[in-house]
């Protein structure tokens, strides 16, 4: 049996108010490049409840207890901010429903800054510096520095980093910001790394940049963890033809291309300009990696896991799947074995207690090329 708590803390972590006994919600989802989204929650109090935790800002977090977690005896799932406060009264029915946000979105709430000065360059010794024309560093490093003027620039900051969650990646960049968000600038970096990088902000507010893992983290079996797959195929954001330009008039233009892409579909364009971009090098990292990621036709897959508290025989431990995560589905007859067969990356889950969706982006095409075999929906 799944056990559940939320509990309400001041943005500074006081304990104002445990909500088990008054509260309950639906579902939030997980995502790569972002972290956890919004997660409503429904007090069961009356419409002019005035309880000093429901504030604006204040932090809440979901706690979960199951079979699963005899270790720790409890798992976090979920932390966010209480973004939205909405009394209502529906007939004989009231309470106050409550939108909360995970942490990340702050990061788009906030503009890369020193105090006043808002124009940052890379730099090979902080990451992150404001003297012109700055310095050649690593893209971790560049991370790490943005993310420690998050911290500095920020009250009561709840996204953290460690030097395991975001290490130097040997892939350095010539770079500069102006008048950007963290968020804006962190996506501009991360672009800059090998295809198959993502960044993400977990429960615990961690802040990590990850590459996907070669093995499957999960395995799901047909007819046990899930009965349902639904694989889909789409040409409309698959780029093969890439220009990327600094934004100067006088500056460096260059192009990206895959021939084999072009002659299967066509070609199909895409400018990149960013006047922020340093060097050739610095380009070639973003415009070979935007490449690498659109040039194939994009191919996803939607499947439902049944948490195995909801049952015990059949089920999966949900609560163990991140966003980021990789996973890999066997269990099918011999027809759809070869179609289905590879390490795919989880890029989003949505969550509830008993069950999970998860949206997968396989590796290999062979997946959408033989869509036709597949006939589980």
């Amino acid at each position: 049996m799944k056990q559940v708590s939320i509990k309400v803390y001041s943005p500074a972590g006081e304990l104002l108010k445990d909500w088990t006994n008054m509260a309950n919600f639906g579902e939030f989802t997980k995502e790569i490049n972002a972290g956890l989204g919004e997660c409503i929650i429904d007090l069961a109090v009356k419409f002019d409840y005035q309880g000093t935790e429901l504030s604006i800002g204040n932090v809440v977090d979901i706690i979960i207890s199951d079979k699963d977690t005899t270790n720790e005896g409890f798992r976090k799932i979920y932390s966010g901010y209480i973004s939205t406060i909405e009394p209502f009264v529906d007939g004989k029915k009231q309470g106050i429903t409550v939108r909360i946000l995970g942490h990340y979105t702050k990061l788009s709430l906030d503009y890369l800054k020193d105090a006043e000065t808002i124009r940052l360059y890379s730099d090979e010794t902080n990451g992150i510096t404001t003297i012109a024309s700055g310095t050649v560093a690593d893209i971790g490093l560049i991370l790490r520095g943005m993310l420690n003027r998050y911290r500095a620039e920020t009250i009561n900051p709840k996204i953290w980093y460690s030097l395991a969650s975001i290490p130097n990646v040997n892939q350095d960049a010539l770079y500069s910001f102006r008048l950007v968000t963290y968020r804006n600038a962190i996506d501009r970096i991360v672009s800059m790394l090998p295809s198959g990088y993502f960044w993400y902000v977990d429960e615990d507010g961690l802040f990590s940049i990850k590459s996907k893992p070669t093995t499957p983290t999960h395995i799901f079996k047909f007819g046990k963890h899930f009965k349902s797959i639904k694989i889909e195929k789409s040409l409309e954001k698959l780029r093969n033809f890439i220009l990327v330009w600094d934004g100067k008039p006088d500056g460096v233009f260059k192009s990206y291309s895959d021939a084999y892409s072009i002659t299967k579909y066509g070609r199909r364009c895409q400018v990149i300009q960013d006047n922020s971009i340093g060097d050739e090098n610095t380009m070639d990292k973003i415009g070979r990696k935007f490449l690498a990621e659109n040039k194939d036709q994009q191919v996803s897959i939607t499947c439902e896991i049944i948490d195995n508290n909801l049952d015990s025989i059949n089920g999966y431990d949900i609560d163990s799947v991140q966003a980021g995560d990789t996973c890999r589905f066997v269990g099918f007859d011999n027809s759809i074995v070869d179609v289905i067969k590879d390490n795919m990356l989880i890029t989003k889950v949505a969550y509830s207690l008993n069950k999970i969706k998860l949206e997968v982006e396989p590796i290999k095409m062979e997946i959408a090329d033989n869509q036709k075999k597949l006939k589980l929906q």
